[in-house]
């Protein structure tokens, strides 16, 4: 049976993504446009499996156009670019253990963990480009994130919704998210990469847990597919990191004030946002202050690469840790819960480090006199 109903939406989400007949019919693997102008003029009846190949090409649910439910991602590591097998493995393994150790702290301190519930997002929601600035644009202001989102990200997922944030060394470029039953949320950002970047790829992996339940393992094997999604996830970060009004603002007032705005200025303001000048750039090409050959053209150039350098080489500082985990620890420390040894294995240090590692995170190790709170 032919439905021109459903015809009629496979034109709206091709035509909603900007693409042609021809170009959406190479995405799709038909043979010729022909195929899917047939289609979509309801000249012919639509198979499961092209109905399949629409919905992951056009990033529209097929429930929406069926009322079938989507597909869920099962309990897996996402990698961005995942090594050799052998090490992948071995990688993962060392993140389960972490994640083991984790519990293990909050299960001694007596303390409900924290699952994160997936979020409520369809695959309707990450649809158009549109549809992913409004989703990032959302979950920054449910989130509370503020004027400066990547200063405030890391603590407010660990602390308000129970997100895992681990510093691991892995492969460069690459970061890790997934989700279980067992461990709940999970973000494992490489430890090597420079803080503005390690404040991207955050923002970037939390669109992959926003989207976890409506984007399948196997989906993301198709590798146009998976390029589709790497998109929008940076598309996602960068809106989040970036907000739109704030953004404005810093750009007028330099201009305003000095009448110009120089490479200098763009170094600053990404120091101000704790992201890339790479990804300024592209935002302000997003925001239409500059073209997107332009962008392209001054990330690559030498002088401002030479100007980045200089100004931010003292943001490296010493490699990120877990917040919350770190908190954690000292806490079980303080109160007897684990041994100084257990500590030292736990935040991968030696023993005779503890006092020092504990005197520069600013935490105490002694209890001290308790204080007797009165119920409100």
């Amino acid at each position: 049976m032919i439905n021109k109903e459903i015809a009629s939406h496979l034109k709206t989400a091709r035509k909603s993504l900007g693409l042609t007949l021809v170009e959406a019919a190479k995405r799709l693997g038909f043979p010729s446009y022909q195929t899917l102008k047939s289609l979509e003029d309801g000249q012919r009846e639509i198979k499961a499996s092209e109905l399949l190949k629409l919905s992951k090409v056009y990033f529209v649910g097929i429930g929406r156009l069926l009322g079938e439910k989507e597909i869920q991602l099962g309990n897996t590591f996402l990698w961005r670019k995942p090594p050799q097998v052998k090490i992948k493995k071995q990688i993962e393994a060392e993140i389960s253990y972490r994640c083991e150790q984790y519990n293990l702290l909050e299960k001694l301190l007596n303390l409900k963990a924290k699952r994160i519930q997936l979020f409520n997002v369809t695959i309707d929601d990450i649809s158009s480009n549109n549809d992913v600035d409004n989703l990032s644009e959302c979950f920054c202001d449910s989130l509370s994130l503020g004027s400066r989102p990547a200063f405030t990200l890391q603590k407010v997922l660990e602390q308000n919704i129970g997100v895992k944030i681990l510093f691991e060394t892995i492969p460069e470029g690459s970061a890790i998210s997934t989700f279980s039953n067992e461990f709940g949320a999970v973000i494992v950002i490489n430890s090597d990469e420079a803080p503005w970047r390690r404040n991207y790829d955050l923002a970037h992996e939390l669109f992959h847990l926003v989207t976890w339940k409506i984007v399948s393992e196997k989906d993301l094997k198709d590798q146009n597919f998976f390029t589709d999604i790497e998109k929008k996830a940076d598309r996602f970060a960068s809106i989040l990191l970036l907000p739109e009004k704030e953004v404005r603002k810093e750009i007028a007032d330099r201009i305003e004030i000095q009448k110009e705005f120089t490479y200098s200025d763009l170094v600053d303001i990404a120091r101000e946002f704790g992201v890339s000048t790479k990804a300024l750039l592209y935002r302000m090409a997003n925001l239409r202050f500059i073209k997107w050959e332009d962008a392209d053209k001054r990330a690559k150039d030498r002088e401002l690469t030479e100007i980045n350098k200089q100004k931010r080489r003292h943001e490296w500082g010493e490699k990120p840790r877990s917040e919350r985990f770190t908190s954690l620890a000292v806490r079980c420390l303080r109160k007897g819960l684990i041994s100084r040894g257990k500590f030292a294995e736990m935040v991968g240090i030696d023993r005779s480090e503890i006092d020092d590692f504990i005197e520069n995170t600013g935490l105490m190790e002694l209890e001290g006199t308790p204080i007797e709170i009165m119920a409100s």
